[in-house]
């Protein structure tokens, strides 16, 4: 599905993060770009920063996922890296104060 938000990354472990911004999104994958060095194969963890008029909740919600990248393509000369990442598993992060489950009675 096409959808475009910012995506914070790194290779797990890492001290540095890195930020690119979504093309594209699955439960199994993800395309991103990015200026950023990434390989092959490369492992990386990932949280994708979802605002609240995406997923109307009372404030971002954080997704973050576990995965590995499949393919780079390489830009045109001023753009930036393609990245299709494999993603192995997911985690859902609720705002503070937010139940979690719309219409549970604790929104």
């Amino acid at each position: 599905m096409p959808l475009e938000v910012l995506v914070r990354f790194q290779s797990p472990g890492a001290k540095r993060a890195d930020f690119a911004e979504t093309r594209n999104v699955s439960a199994r994958g993800m395309y991103f770009q990015t200026q950023a060095a990434i390989r092959t194969g490369q492992e990386l963890e990932c949280t994708l920063i979802l605002p609240e008029k995406l997923t109307h909740a009372p404030g971002q919600m954080l997704v973050s996922c576990r995965g590995r990248v499949l393919r780079v393509t390489q830009p045109q000369p001023g753009r930036k890296l393609g990245v299709a990442l494999e993603i192995s598993g997911y985690d859902f992060s609720w705002p503070p104060g937010y139940g979690g489950v719309p219409g549970d009675g604790d929104t």
